[in-house]
């Protein structure tokens, strides 16, 4: 695949999240995803290694935190090879009326139309304030 179709599926890939659409972005993982979360697991929970099912039941969770979605948009993106870096803002109102507001990298990898590899880059902290509190 070349670089602009690896783009297009990490687009379609966030803007069906942003639409809502979680059953067409989870579509876009191959049933092998490996997702890394940044982060010490003893200090953020979501930190390290995720298997699919586990990524859509860490999602599931962030769904019930923030019952109105969460804004996303793509800033920026850039590909190379297998590889796409997107740099995403997301904000949204958790149910305990905390903002969400962060800012991501996101360096994902995608083989056979199908994203692979996802490597995520937060502020931690202000997850954990937000979501691990919420």
């Amino acid at each position: 695949m070349s670089e602009t179709d690896n783009t297009a599926v990490v687009l379609r890939y966030f803007n069906s999240f942003a639409a809502g659409d979680a059953e067409a972005a989870f579509a876009l993982l191959d049933e092998q995803v490996v997702w890394w979360v940044s982060g010490k697991p003893d200090q953020y929970p979501s930190a390290g290694n995720h298997s699919k099912a586990e990524v859509i039941e860490m999602l599931g969770r962030v769904g019930q935190i923030m019952p109105n979605g969460l804004d996303i948009k793509v800033t920026s993106i850039t590909a190379q090879d297998d590889r796409v870096v997107a740099e995403v803002e997301s904000r949204g109102v958790s149910a305990a009326g905390k903002v969400y507001d962060q800012r991501l990298v996101f360096v994902l990898q995608v083989r056979d139309n199908k994203i692979f590899r996802i490597r995520e880059y937060l502020d931690t902290q202000h997850a954990v304030a937000v979501l691990a509190t919420a």
